[in-house]
């Protein structure tokens, strides 16, 4: 199991060492200060289960600044090991409280196997080292389709994973990104955005992917409003509807 990990996490890989040429971040760092972009890697537990969910965050955790070039696959490793961490699987990293990993934890303990992943793998730093989120612009340079296929990195890493389910944590602020990465106009998004009285709908038939797609709020919008237990009751139901068929 641990070699098909590995293989997994290398194509992963791969994918974004072309995906970096691709849309010519080297150029672009230059004249926005970026983040180190997320690199993306499954788990051994991930591979081993029979109900496997991609849970996609907003944007990149602060791995420094693009010019300190930190190697993509030492960023892969930390990646792993922090969520290896959260889970309970391993001590290697700090234990995460924040209603992102509270979330995880949740629905892990429904016996579905999370993996972590990001709609857009950087963000822009300010003069004050801040976190900045990307223009809108630099999420159509970075998010959208590429190549003879026509895929966007996210769409590759679907693809190589194989989710059962897919939960979208970005909130209604990141249509745009999420339309660029799937190749489709935001109009269509529109009416499908999360809200207080819907903070988690299905976008299945818009993304047409094959498998359950949920889209909610962040984490901590979610755990303001108590509605951490309604996506995870919603995540839970679908896994067991498709188990049952």
């Amino acid at each position: 199991m641990e070699s098909k990990t590995q293989c997994i996490n290398s194509q992963l890989l791969e994918r974004q060492e072309e995906w970096l040429k691709e849309c010519n971040a080297d150029s672009i760092s230059k004249e926005f200060r970026l983040s180190r972009p997320f690199s993306f890697a499954i788990t051994s537990e991930y591979i081993k289960s029979s109900n496997r969910i991609m849970i996609v965050g907003q944007e990149a955790r602060d791995f420094c600044s693009y010019e300190d070039d930190w190697p993509l696959k030492n960023i892969q490793c930390f990646n792993i090991d922090y969520t290896r961490t959260q889970l309970g699987y391993c001590k290697i990293k700090e234990y995460n409280r924040s209603p992102f990993w509270k979330l995880f934890r949740k629905i892990h303990k429904q016996n579905i196997e999370p993996v972590w992943n990001n709609l857009d793998k950087f963000h822009r730093i300010n003069s004050a080292k801040e976190t900045v989120p990307l223009t809108v612009e630099l999420e159509e340079k970075f998010d959208s389709t590429y190549g003879g296929d026509y895929k966007s990195l996210l769409q590759r890493e679907i693809e190589i994973t194989n989710p059962d389910i897919i939960l979208f944590v970005i909130g209604p602020r990141y249509y745009e990104a999420l339309s660029f990465s799937f190749g489709i106009d935001t109009t269509f998004l529109l009416d499908f955005k999360p809200n207080p009285k819907e903070p988690c709908r299905d976008v299945s038939k818009i993304l047409e992917l094959g498998i359950p797609v949920l889209w909610s709020y962040h984490p901590a919008y979610l755990n303001r409003i108590k509605a951490l237990d309604t996506v995870v009751k919603t995540v839970e139901d679908i896994i067991t509807s498709k188990k049952a068929v």
